[in-house]
């Protein structure tokens, strides 16, 4: 997805994490606040689901290249409303990186 995602790929992924959310929810490691920041991102037709150790505590929302900048914006005003912080990052980044003294 990094060098390049194709549009094709999305749908899937949406599904996978809508999938994926109620497996978590099902194990009991979802929590009421993920269900409604689940609800309020589908309204907008978003799809998210929780990371991290469940619980209450953080949820990932996915947003296409061509998710309106409007769509986006009143899906965090949404969100801030009921009181959920958000921030937006990108993804395809590299993880954990090991530098040897000899390549600095």
């Amino acid at each position: 997805m990094a060098d390049g995602p194709s549009q094709d790929h999305y749908p899937v992924l949406e599904e996978l994490i809508d999938i994926n959310q109620h497996h978590l929810s099902v194990i009991g490691v979802g929590h009421p606040s993920l269900d409604r920041v689940c609800q309020l991102t589908a309204e907008r037709g978003l799809h998210s689901k929780l990371t991290g150790a469940g619980g209450g505590g953080c949820a990932i929302t996915l947003l296409r290249p061509d998710t309106a900048p409007s769509v986006v914006g009143a899906a965090i005003g949404d969100l801030s409303s009921c009181g959920f912080e958000c921030w937006e990052t990108d993804i395809g980044a590299p993880g954990i990186l090991v530098h040897s003294l000899s390549s600095l």
